[in-house]
């Protein structure tokens, strides 16, 4: 299983404007989404024309982003599930803290960046193999889980395609539940896509 979060210490109005100036910035604008044009295939969503976000309410200190998931990593600089510029624009344009989080549990990696005020305070890589791994809860392995218990990040492992909601439809097979789902009904889902030039 993999995934990736942004948490920001931030209420989620602020979020969502940060968001929207993060995106401006890059060229996009907000869009209507409904559950008739929301892409309904992983592979369908180009990054560099579309962009999906929910965006959880505040739960305790942290306020959650999810984004779709699927990127063609070959054209990125840097593999992974999250937008790699958006914590730290966010972490900036808030003033406040916030966390990257990317886990591929069966490569047995995860990472973890923390920003305050837009700059990289604090982050590690972690990467092991079967024979490496440990149930001792003082193992390296599970200093991620102590930053996230530490910090109470709510929905850890919760993927954009698992929402549920009135603007998305399943994407492929992956199953939709608002079951486990903490602070669903205040979830927003927005949706940016390049804005066309001339």
């Amino acid at each position: 299983m993999g995934f990736g979060h942004i948490y920001a210490d931030a209420e989620q109005g602020a979020v969502l404007d940060a968001l929207s100036r993060h995106l401006h910035g890059l060229g996009f604008e907000p869009i209507e989404m409904t559950a008739e044009r929301h892409p309904s295939r992983m592979k369908e969503i180009d990054e560099n024309r579309l962009r999906l976000y929910w965006i959880a309410p505040r739960l305790g200190r942290w306020t959650g982003i999810f984004e779709h998931r699927y990127y063609d990593n070959a054209a990125r600089r840097r593999w992974g599930y999250t937008d790699e510029e958006l914590a730290p624009a966010l972490s900036r344009i808030l003033d406040a803290e916030a966390y990257r989080i990317e886990v591929v549990d069966q490569a047995g990696l995860w990472i973890y960046a923390r920003y305050t005020g837009g700059t990289e305070r604090d982050w590690k890589v972690y990467q092991d193999t079967p024979a490496e791994r440990s149930l001792d809860p003082d193992h390296a392995r599970y200093e991620l889980n102590r930053i996230i218990e530490r910090e109470g990040f709510k929905n850890v492992g919760l993927g954009y395609e698992n929402i549920p909601g009135p603007m998305v439809r399943p994407i492929e097979r992956i199953p939709q539940s608002a079951e486990g789902v903490e602070g669903l009904e205040g979830f927003v889902h927005r949706a940016y896509q390049k804005a066309r030039s001339g």
